[in-house]
């Protein structure tokens, strides 16, 4: 019998299909249509697994979709509707999109597969990301859960527990507008980049400040009592803009133009305040959920335990003994939380750790795919390692596209691009005419878990993290000697470390080191803007377009021809 978690309708959505033992398969919307974030109900998703696992109404326990719908709707509702004049903009949006929401679930479900509605569950939204987070701990006694995103049923931060005798228990939630997720999100918008996607880079530009924007700050998200001053936004009344003229007043013209380069350091300082404030509410949070639970483990989850850089100066603080972010804390992830929910539902116990890739196997997307016109073969798998670590030594970059997909935001090796670390001349071509990323932008690097403590310092408090890229660590003397390009301005780097011994990327590192090449740069297998390449038609349309010339396969090492 078959569990099905479902997250829609807001970004990211996606499916997860699991037996709750051995069988586990996770796709995005995105991965079909190639739509960055596609947020429509994932119609796409739901017709590869039903063809991949002969789903039909006898086979299916339950679908759980990842939050309450109509809750969802009307708790955004009920607040805009106490000022309608002032929130008129934003009220007709909300009635106008009532039809397209999540409201229709159900309905939209029924069009791609028919389940009786007494196999239909609704999680609760912040809920169904602590019951994602909860599959990376191996005693879910020991933490406190808590969510933080921008909003969800009228939510933006929990406190949960979760423990094995099948108890669940909210200890505290905080209410919209009162959100740290929509603030940051808002900075965002105001510094010219997209909501949903630009946050990272925000990220990355606070690096490049100081945070003497602070009181300013201080005054529009009161970070002790965790409450937003909703004079300096317009998210809440504006469906186009959300920030207000008061904001506007404060830090001057938005819109960040980094091709001129026009007030550069005023923009970075605005991003270093903003991520400042950002870590300082998370530690009160984090304090408030130790305070209300006795624990001193947490999991954070949830679209705001994307931002790596919070978490490393946390880790910094000594205020938890450990805290755990999954690899995909946002509401992608959140349709493993709904799986697991229906799971738990009926067995009074959850589902397996799903890992870091819990995606399908590469070799079961492209049964169809003529491989042989499109790529010419230069190494069998018996020989792919020795090429591939002569190609990454003389230079090449590298794609891979092996084994399942990664769950996350980020390439964790099995759908990658990489190169030597050490060479600056293919670093740089990477990031700037293949990725084409913006300079203040880091690239992330992989490595071998044996070689962490020689090249950076950490805290053990996230170790578990590093993983998955969901912390920063900071480099030793000994990284910038060979390998400047990859550190940041701060002197940190988001990195990956690999202990699998039977991956492919681990057994490079291995046979790279008899060269003295210790490091890899790792990022996503994708043109900036577009999803991660999913089945073989991606991997040679966006080999073509970024004109690199060799995958690693499966089943070799293979050259993209020309047609």
């Amino acid at each position: 019998m078959f569990y099905i978690g479902i997250s829609a309708y807001y970004h990211e959505s996606s499916v997860f299909l699991t037996d709750g033992i051995n069988i586990n398969c996770f796709v995005k919307e995105e991965y079909f249509t190639r739509i960055k974030g596609d947020k429509n109900f994932p119609k796409r998703s739901l017709e590869f697994l039903i063809q991949k696992y002969s789903l039909n109404e006898k086979n299916i326990k339950f679908v759980c979709f990842y939050e309450k719908p109509f809750k969802s709707w009307w708790e955004i509702f009920i607040y805009s509707i106490k000022k309608p004049l002032e929130n008129k903009k934003f009220l007709t949006h909300h009635l106008k999109n009532f039809n397209s929401g999540s409201i229709f679930f159900y309905t939209h479900l029924n069009k791609t597969i028919k389940i009786s509605k007494e196999k239909i569950l609704y999680s609760s939204h912040h809920l169904s990301h602590c019951l994602y987070g909860s599959l990376y701990v191996n005693n879910i006694d020991e933490y406190a859960f808590i969510s933080c995103d921008g909003v969800g049923e009228g939510e933006t931060m929990t406190v949960y527990t979760i423990n094995s005798k099948n108890l669940i228990k909210k200890h505290w939630t905080n209410f919209y507008p009162n959100s740290i997720g929509l603030f940051y999100s808002t900075i965002t918008d105001f510094l010219g980049f997209d909501i949903n996607d630009g946050e990272f880079k925000v990220m990355s530009l606070s690096s490049y400040g100081n945070p003497i924007y602070e009181k300013e700050m201080d005054k529009i998200f009161d970070c002790e009592r965790l409450k937003i001053n909703s004079s300096y936004f317009e998210f809440q009344k504006n469906p186009e803009r959300s920030f207000s003229d008061i904001l506007i007043e404060v830090f001057g013209e938005p819109y960040l133009n980094l091709s001129i380069k026009k007030n550069f350091q005023k923009y970075c300082n605005i991003a270093s305040s903003a991520q400042l404030l950002l870590n300082k509410s998370l530690r009160n949070l984090i304090l408030k959920a130790k305070e209300l639970t006795g624990k001193s483990k947490i999991v954070l989850t949830g679209g705001v335990a994307l931002n790596c850089k919070m978490i490393h100066d946390l880790s910094k603080q000594n205020i938890f003994e450990e805290l755990i972010v999954p690899p995909s804390p946002g509401d992608s992830g959140s349709a493993i939380g709904a799986a697991n929910f229906s799971y738990f539902y009926e067995n009074k116990k959850f589902i397996n750790n799903v890992g870091l890739f819990p995606g399908p196997n590469k070799n079961d997307l492209n049964e169809k795919f003529k491989l042989k016109e499109f790529f010419e073969k230069v190494s069998n798998d018996e020989n792919s390692l020795e090429v591939a670590a002569e190609l990454i030594t003389k230079g090449s970059i590298l794609t891979t596209y092996i084994d399942k997909t990664e769950t996350g935001p980020r390439a964790l090796g099995n759908t990658s691009i990489i190169c030597n670390a050490k060479d600056k001349l293919a670093v740089k071509n990477l990031n700037n005419k293949i990725k084409k990323r913006d300079f203040y932008q880091p690239l992330a690097p992989i490595l071998l878990e044996e070689n962490l403590e020689k090249y950076f310092i950490f805290q053990k408090s996230v170790r578990k993290n590093l993983y998955s890229m969901g912390s920063l660590c900071e480099a030793k003397e000994d990284l910038k000697i060979d390998y400047e390009s990859i550190i940041h301005t701060d002197n940190t780097c988001r990195i990956q470390i690999i202990n699998n011994k039977n991956s492919f990327i681990f057994k490079l590192l291995k046979k790279l080191s008899e060269n003295n090449i210790n490091i890899l740069v790792n990022t996503s297998f994708n043109i900036s803007k577009d999803p991660m390449v999913f089945d073989l038609f991606d991997v040679y349309t966006n080999m073509k377009r970024m004109n690199i010339e060799y995958v690693v396969m499966n089943n070799g090492i293979f050259k993209v021809k020309e047609i």
